[in-house]
């Protein structure tokens, strides 16, 4: 009778430990924080002093509560003026349309919403991914592939642009997720075309999704940088320090937080979804909210 009462025992032991790591997991990486950060600078107009922008990056195909509530409600308490997509709506190895199709429709009832893509989405098949491309505008989803355009408030104004994955892609010189190597001119290339479309003085926010490329990105003119893809090195040690990222490797230098280079200051999500690995430890998902401050 003992040998059975232990055994009983062991067993209701393990089914706790058991589901209190699943709700460990779940916890780890469906519940989402809102990170905090702000942008000061004697280049923004004083009518955009206290302005928000949003940062939703990396969904990954992945649903946040039902009809994506969980995400929808982070995003609508940071009171954001606009909302960002720095890539990755979808999700190469498990594609679902509906899910981001689903965030999307919520987010531009929010705020204005403004996209560029990932390396997920340009993987796919073009009649696919354009006919997506297609709904999305159609939700009222503003697409800023390789383009800019301008924020009003009052009679002020600042620029946002963004750059597109295809340009990153083609300035790439090797396939292979280790190798870091690329060709700078080309992002810088597209980078003087998009500052050329406003005045030099204008106060800009650009949006890309690789922040390993963050050296062609800062310039005088451009003054924050919004990135993604890292997913925060997937396991983040206690020190913080990510394990991975794709274009980065092992013990990576950017998964998170902010980076400044000359007048540029990056900010980067964690972002939100999973992809090659199906979880996160010590990472929760995030959103980032960014308030700009006159300096």
């Amino acid at each position: 009778m003992k040998e059975n009462l232990k055994r009983t025992l062991k067993i209701t032991g393990a089914a706790a430990a058991g589901c209190c790591m699943g709700g460990f997991l779940y916890w780890s990486n469906k519940s989402i924080v809102t990170t905090e950060y702000s942008c000061a600078s004697d280049r923004l107009p004083a009518e955009f002093d206290g302005f928000r922008i949003v940062n939703v990056s990396d969904l990954q195909s992945e649903y946040f509560g039902k009809d994506q509530e969980d995400l929808l409600n982070a995003v609508r308490a940071a009171e954001p003026d606009i909302i960002v997509i720095t890539g990755d709506l979808l999700d190469r190895n498990h594609t679902n349309f509906r899910a981001a199709r689903t965030a999307v429709t919520g987010l531009v009832e929010i705020a204005p919403s403004y996209y560029i893509n990932g390396n997920h989405e340009i993987v796919l098949p073009d009649d696919v991914i354009w006919e997506f491309y297609g709904e999305l505008e159609e939700l009222g989803l503003n697409i800023l592939f390789d383009a800019t355009t301008k924020i009003s408030k009052g009679d002020a104004e600042i620029s946002l642009m963004g750059i597109s994955e295809y340009t990153l892609f083609m300035s790439k010189e090797s396939d292979d997720i280790e190798d870091n190597s690329f060709d700078g001119d080309v992002i810088v290339d597209q980078l003087d075309d998009l500052c050329s479309e406003r005045p030099e003085s204008m106060f800009t926010v650009l949006l890309a999704h690789e922040p390993q490329m963050f050296r062609y990105y800062a310039r005088p003119d451009v003054d924050l940088v919004l990135c993604g893809h890292a997913h925060g090195g997937q396991f983040r040690l206690p020190s913080g320090q990510g394990l991975f990222s794709p274009g980065q490797g092992i013990l990576p230098r950017y998964t998170a937080g902010g980076f400044r280079k000359g007048n540029s200051l990056m900010i980067l999500s964690r972002g939100l979804g999973n992809s090659v690995f199906p979880f996160r430890l010590n990472n929760r998902p995030e959103i980032v909210a960014v308030t700009l401050e006159k300096e």
